[in-house]
């Protein structure tokens, strides 16, 4: 009896130590950001999409729904990735080259990261340079054959990010990424984290939905998505979620962030569109998400809704982060793109390319299971 008296105290100042250290990297560790000051808390008590504790969709969500797959299933896929789950070799990829970054240039650097040029103005899309999670050993990307590195880009004008996941807010990006880009673009609450991470206050822009503002000739929007945030374990929704649309006075770009598909994309086609290119979440999903993220067929139609003239596929081949094979996204989109006669670009990640001979193909045909 003595000893399992013993063990079970030995077993409990493990558990309470354990806790504490676990608690302590969640509050010490700058990589879960910080929360928002004076200003951004009441920009965010008088906003529309906030109920007085969190952030809202515009129409009711479900984080989880109902499934064929099965909670072993998901953990045995996870621990032991079925073929075709991940490349066997590295991806085909091309290092950008900044000093080359043109007007009307744009290139997509892999899952939601895009660069683009107009008017003068360099944009960047969510990027995440390294891994989708605060434990620096996972969620590592899939390997390529060439890299593009923050210090390939070009002077950036504007950052736009989505929400605060770590797939789309990457922390040792944003700290290397301080020096080199004038202003940052952020949804409600999302400032706090930038100011954890150093980011001064006069280069962040924090936007609700519908709000715009000017960066030289262009103009930014900040449009509803549907989906959710949170870096920590317990300030789920406390920051917002947004797409984002840019517009010079030639050429409109929607980028997606995250979302499940809704009818907010047909609302912001008719007041925002027609655009000439939409980067749209085509990755990551599963029945069980089916409201948070959008299925490829469902990606086609958004950029429909949308207006779009160009579909780019985006949020897929870098990261492990579904139970589906890495290169399904891009052939169920094609398919229906296809179907739906829509014009789908499909570049190498880091190739440059011009809206007027956008790349097609299927560049990912060779790396499929034999």
């Amino acid at each position: 009896m003595l000893i399992l008296l013993n063990i079970l105290k030995y077993l409990i100042i493990t558990i309470v130590l354990l806790s504490v250290a676990i608690f302590a990297f969640i509050k010490l560790a700058p990589t879960f950001g910080g929360s928002p000051d004076a200003q951004s808390q009441a920009k965010i008590a008088a906003s529309p999409n906030f109920d007085g504790n969190i952030f809202v969709n515009q129409v009711p969500t479900e984080l989880s729904t109902p499934s064929d797959q099965s909670m072993l299933d998901s953990l045995l896929s996870l621990l032991a990735p079925p073929a075709g789950k991940n490349p066997n070799e590295p991806l085909p990829a091309i290092t950008l080259k900044g000093v080359e970054f043109n007007n009307g240039d744009f290139a997509w650097l892999g899952h939601s990261t895009v660069i683009f040029r107009l008017d003068d103005k360099v944009v960047l899309t969510d990027p995440v340079f390294h891994n989708a999670s605060p434990i620096a050993f996972t969620a590592r990307p899939f390997a390529t054959t060439a890299t593009t590195t923050i210090e390939d880009l070009p002077p950036i004008d504007l950052v736009l990010i989505s929400h605060d996941h770590y797939d789309h807010l990457d922390h040792r990006a944003i700290d290397k990424l301080a020096g080199k880009v004038e202003k940052f673009a952020v949804p409600l609450g999302i400032k706090g984290h930038l100011q954890r991470w150093g980011i001064k206050d006069t280069q962040i822009i924090e936007l609700d939905w519908q709000e715009r503002v000017n960066i030289g000739e262009l103009e930014i929007v900040s449009t509803p998505s549907r989906h959710f945030s949170g870096r920590g374990l317990t300030n789920r929704n406390s920051t917002l979620w947004s797409s984002w649309v840019v517009k010079s006075a030639s050429t409109s770009v929607f980028f997606s962030g995250d979302s499940g598909y809704f009818d907010g994309f047909a609302k912001i086609g008719e007041q925002e569109g027609p655009f000439d290119i939409a980067f749209m979440e085509n990755g990551a999903y599963n029945e069980a998400w089916a409201e948070i993220h959008m299925m490829p067929e469902q990606s086609v139609q958004a950029a429909i809704d949308l207006k779009a003239k160009r579909y780019f596929p985006i949020h897929w081949s870098k990261f492990d982060l579904a139970l589906h094979p890495w290169y399904e996204p891009a052939l169920r989109a094609q398919a229906e793109a296809k179907r739906r006669n829509v014009t789908m670009v499909t570049p190498l990640m880091g190739e440059v390319f011009q809206l007027d001979a956008p790349p097609k193909g299927d560049w990912w045909a060779p790396y499929l299971p034999k």
